[in-house]
């Protein structure tokens, strides 16, 4: 094996992986030893995967882009036009939360403030234009639609439904499902109805008040009823909100 040949062998070296199983790789280190330019070479291409791996250890990964990348996961998989893209924003998403640490997500998992990642999360998914799965007007169809992919099923209040839908898709949130329909406002305006089973936030209990939460100039208000919990997200402010709720 000549040295060409080791160096790009050797891009792949990971001092903490088995390479015993592996005849090329143990070859390509036999002539790095051999070479001691190459063992500088390796030394410093080692050197610089750490500093970028500390790096990325230090980037906050942006709240909803899990949510957005798995949303685009079904359509990708249908369109193979697409698939390279799909594969990259992939790659950077995982990146990006593994470099958040295990503990994060251990946090999450044991529910701290569930309630707030959820409602961050799912809203920060609307704040884009969100691609919808089922376009149509007819709220019937809409449900019809959702049953058939055992999505959580939605209990709209009554004067959402009033309003004309947009259509509807289906999001995850810890591996549960979560309803999404879209609604038409005023003006271009929107209102966002998310359905997910009361699994997915065990702490909100039936009965209770509403949680109002404001992010980034959208409001959202968070409930439980029998085994869903339902959230409303929408530009504006708690009056706003309030107007869609079923107590008001």
């Amino acid at each position: 094996m000549d040295e060409a040949q080791a160096r790009l062998i050797l891009q792949s070296f990971s001092p903490r992986a088995a390479q015993d199983d592996d005849p090329e790789m143990a070859e390509a280190l036999k002539t790095a030893a051999a070479n001691p330019e190459l063992v500088r070479w390796l030394e410093e291409e080692q050197a610089f995967d750490q500093a970028v791996a500390q790096h990325l250890e230090a980037i906050p990964a942006p709240f909803g882009l899990r949510t957005r990348i798995l949303a685009q996961a079904e359509e990708t998989q249908r369109t193979s036009k697409f698939r390279w893209a799909f594969r990259i924003a992939a790659t950077v998403a995982l990146l990006l939360l593994v470099a958040q640490g295990v503990g994060f997500w251990r946090a999450s998992q044991r529910g701290a403030n569930l309630q707030a990642e959820y409602a961050k999360e799912m809203t920060s998914f609307v704040q884009l234009s969100p691609p919808l799965q089922m376009e149509g007007s007819d709220l019937g169809q809409i449900r019809n639609w959702l049953a058939e992919k055992n999505a959580a099923p939605a209990k709209v209040p009554a004067r959402l439904a009033a309003l004309e839908p947009l259509g509807c898709r289906v999001l995850s949130f810890r591996g549960q499902k979560v309803t999404l329909i879209c609604f038409q406002r005023e003006g271009q305006r929107l209102a966002h109805l998310f359905v997910v089973d009361r699994a997915a936030l065990p702490k909100l209990k039936p009965g209770a008040k509403p949680i109002f939460a404001n992010e980034h100039g959208w409001m959202t208000a968070t409930w439980a009823e029998g085994d869903s919990i339902y959230m409303i997200a929408l530009q504006g402010g708690r009056a706003a909100i309030e107007e869609y709720l079923p107590s008001a």
